[in-house]
């Protein structure tokens, strides 16, 4: 008889199991055990994407129809009212407003800690070096080494890492980001438990007044009709399977330039089910919609395209 397996985020325990002849054998744990049951899942949206790189590397540089609201929520980060500016390390005496980007106007700029996970081939990290350069230190993960590559091509003075963010987060101290983002990218987390531990962390990691920033791609109308029949497999399937799949959990397929078919997971979030995350992890909801491809924000999931979650750190708020 098996027992249970015993795991914590540090080390996996030894697994003993008995045999008929109440004999015991210790099987060592695997290398980079997914303590979620989602290896297999990761590893095919890893395959897909490092095939597909350069495809998407120059899509995502066409309009980005969430760019703006993302611009809108973040831009109130680097800037506060002050009478002095605030001390950045580096070379000093450098002009302020332009290189090291100090007091401007009456503000100061702040300098903030950026944790970006899954960033693809860096479009959020170009955004910021356009707008704020020299304002943020960053830290930027993503499963694909190929998208990275972009990345780094398009970004060289930043620092990107290819890892499996579940098992790097606990590894961040507490309170040592300004801002989490996730563009198009929380959407591929496989199950409610993964999701679940990771937001809890993101309250941990954030400083008072921080943010967490989510785009996840939204069930339109448009995206059913062209789907339905992967959108019907998906109900009944979560009709059988009540506990462990939601007919909002979708494999979508996808086909690389070899013909090769491949399964992405996606889970299309509702944002009733964003606000339940917000209350579980202790986070305090600013905005919570729908936006449409013009980036206009809408309330019907069914006219939009994607949806923008933003919550902040604020106990006091909170209680």
């Amino acid at each position: 008889m098996k027992k249970k397996s015993e795991f914590s985020s540090k080390k996996v325990s030894e697994l003993k199991i008995k045999s008929k002849k109440k004999s015991k054998k210790v099987i060592q744990p695997k290398k980079n055990n997914d303590f979620f049951g989602n290896q297999e899942i990761k590893q095919d949206l890893q395959s897909f994407y490092n095939t597909e790189a350069k495809k998407y590397a120059e899509t995502r540089k066409k309009f980005w129809h969430e760019e703006k609201s993302i611009l809108d929520v973040i831009t109130p980060l680097f800037t506060t009212p002050s009478a002095s500016p605030l001390p950045l390390t580096g070379e000093k005496n450098l002009p302020l407003c332009e290189e090291r980007g100090t007091a401007c106007g009456g503000e100061v700029v702040k300098k903030i800690r950026v944790l970006e996970f899954w960033c693809g081939s860096g479009r959020f990290a170009s955004l910021l070096n356009q707008q704020f350069p020299w304002q943020f230190d960053y830290v930027w993960i993503d499963l694909s080494d190929e998208l990275l590559s972009y990345a780094r091509k398009d970004n060289p003075n930043l620092t990107f890492i290819q890892w499996d963010i579940t098992k790097l987060i606990t590894t961040f101290e507490q309170e040592s980001f300004d801002l989490i983002v996730w563009t198009s990218s929380f959407q591929h987390i496989p199950s409610v438990k993964e999701r679940s531990f990771l937001i809890k962390n993101f309250y941990r990691l954030l400083n008072y007044d921080g943010v967490v920033l989510m785009t996840n791609r939204s069930l339109s109308k448009r995206f059913t009709k062209k789907n339905w029949k992967i959108v019907l497999e998906s109900r009944i399937l979560s009709w059988l399977k009540f506990d462990r799949w939601s007919a909002r959990d979708l494999m979508v397929p996808r086909t690389d330039n070899k013909w090769k078919v491949y399964e992405r997971f996606y889970h299309f979030f509702s944002l009733k089910e964003l606000e339940r995350l917000a209350i579980f992890s202790g986070l305090t909801i600013k905005t919570n919609t729908y936006i449409n491809e013009n980036g206009e924000f809408t309330d019907d999931e069914k006219v939009s395209r994607s949806s923008l979650f933003v919550a902040e750190k604020n106990p006091i708020m909170d209680q």
